[in-house]
């Protein structure tokens, strides 16, 4: 059906004379990777890593390096403290000076939950990247 209404539209563009473009083609083209996103992305890659970390160490990693995690060279990921039971990290990007990301996963006391950089957000749900407005 979903092929049928694809075909439908293509003629019908043909014959008005307009190219048209299937949603899927429409959603890829519009998407734009922002320094948000890609510091958010960063993040949760550091979550994957700092949970596979664990299951094999019985402990978190206390720096990127030792996750050999690469952010690639315009991100920065600071993993800010670690402990036994959690850890939290910062991410910034060298086109949004002054604005950053920040995340927790595990038990952090409500002093040392981590806040972002520019607007002093605090991370408040774990595992969920946070960041400051980055217009």
């Amino acid at each position: 059906m979903r092929r049928a209404l694809q075909i439908t539209a293509l003629v019908l563009g043909l014959s008005l004379g307009t190219a048209t473009r299937t949603p899927a083609q429409s959603a890829n083209s519009a998407w734009q990777s922002t320094p948000a996103s890609v510091l958010k992305s960063a993040l949760r890659n550091l979550v994957a890593a700092q949970d596979k970390y664990r299951a094999s160490h019985a402990k978190y990693a206390s720096s990127i390096e030792t996750l050999r995690l690469n952010p690639g060279s315009d991100v920065k990921i600071q993993v800010l403290a670690v402990t036994e039971r959690g850890w939290r990290a910062k991410a910034t990007h060298r086109a949004r000076p002054g604005r950053s990301c920040v995340i927790f996963v595990g038990r952090v006391r409500l002093s040392d939950a981590p806040r972002t950089d520019a607007d002093g957000n605090m991370a408040g749900e774990e595992r969920v990247p946070l960041c400051d407005r980055m217009e």
